[in-house]
């Protein structure tokens, strides 16, 4: 064959790898424009996740953040943390010590602020409990392993009183608490706003704040171990995100009322009032979180919650702390 012959293939054989080359090109351009979508779960009740999309929030150039409400109870998060199903939990201070207990792996990677009148024990506007002391031996419904677990250990603790000298009443997740109230088939309860607020507006009363005994509310933003491995970047977006959601939560809270209202189907008015309630913004993982934490563990452990003692510094990362300083960078 002579090289004549083969100058005119090797232009056939350039174009036909040009054209190759252009749609590798465009096949990579178009995926490299999909979106690294994080998964966050959340409850539309506590969390700042929820409005998210009402504000625009849950999509940023290169990321997408996909919200998934869970009804009533944060140990369910953990459940699908572990299990894959989401890459991100919006959960209170409690939650991660039962992960930790539990081996689950993950990381702490941003805290809001205190949060402490944001969950409270509550009675029936009529019932004759007036203080903490007259808990003992009443029947009171709370959520093991959470927030409102160690709000009631604290105020049962600050009157000399225990878990031992309550009946604890464990209702299912997404249950109208203050139903339950009226009926008479539990003397107190443990709530989280936005329904904290609405329950003290529709017969109610609030007996003591979780910040009246110690207890700080915070809630906090734990990732799989596989999500910080292989989705840092959407990580780190995230938490920039956040940081910038929940300072507008705190500057326009009548926006978010709204949002929320439309989401809870509650009214705008109630909405607003625990807005005003809420954290003013996320907090630097710090030294401070984290002996907070170990007290709490340390606790549980005395009292027989956790079959091991934890040590909690292991379970807590400030990689993402520059995100929350400067959310905007």
């Amino acid at each position: 064959m002579s090289f004549a012959v083969l100058r005119p293939l090797a232009r056939g054989g350039r174009r036909i790898a040009t054209g190759l080359l252009i749609g590798l090109g465009l096949s990579t351009v178009a995926h490299a424009q999909q979106p690294v979508t994080l998964r966050v779960g959340t409850s539309n009740n506590f969390g700042f996740a929820p409005t998210f999309a009402a504000r625009g929030d849950d999509v940023v150039p290169g990321f997408k953040f996909n919200v998934i409400n869970f009804v009533g109870q944060s140990p369910a998060m953990v459940v699908a943390l572990n299990a894959g199903e989401i890459d991100v939990a919006e959960v209170g201070e409690v939650v991660p010590i039962g992960a930790q207990a539990a081996n689950v792996p993950f990381k702490i990677v941003a805290s809001t602020q205190n949060w402490g009148r944001g969950q409270a024990i509550i009675v029936n506007q009529n019932s004759p409990i007036r203080s903490v002391k007259d808990l003992k031996g009443k029947k009171i419904n709370f959520v093991r392993a959470t927030n409102s677990h160690w709000t009631l250990y604290n105020a049962l603790k600050s009157e000399g009183l225990s878990l031992k000298d309550i009946e604890p009443v464990y209702l299912p997740g997404g249950t109208n608490l203050q139903a339950v109230l009226e009926s008479g088939n539990i003397d107190a309860a443990v709530a989280i706003d936005t329904l904290l607020t609405s329950f003290e507006r529709t017969g109610s009363r609030r007996l003591v704040s979780a910040g009246d005994v110690g207890a700080n509310n915070v809630l906090y933003y734990i990732v799989s171990d596989e999500a910080l491995k292989t989705k840092k970047e959407a990580v780190a977006a995230f938490v920039r995100q956040l940081a910038r959601h929940v300072a507008w939560s705190h500057e326009h809270p009548e926006e978010r009322a709204k949002a929320v209202a439309a989401i809870l189907k509650i009214d705008p008015d109630v909405a607003l009032i625990a807005e005003k309630n809420r954290a003013a913004g996320l907090r630097p993982i710090d030294d401070e979180l984290v002996r907070n934490n170990q007290n709490i563990a340390d606790v549980f452990y005395a009292e027989g919650l956790i079959p091991a003692p934890l040590k909690v510094d292991s379970t807590f990362v400030r990689d993402f702390n520059a995100s929350i300083a400067s959310p905007t960078d």
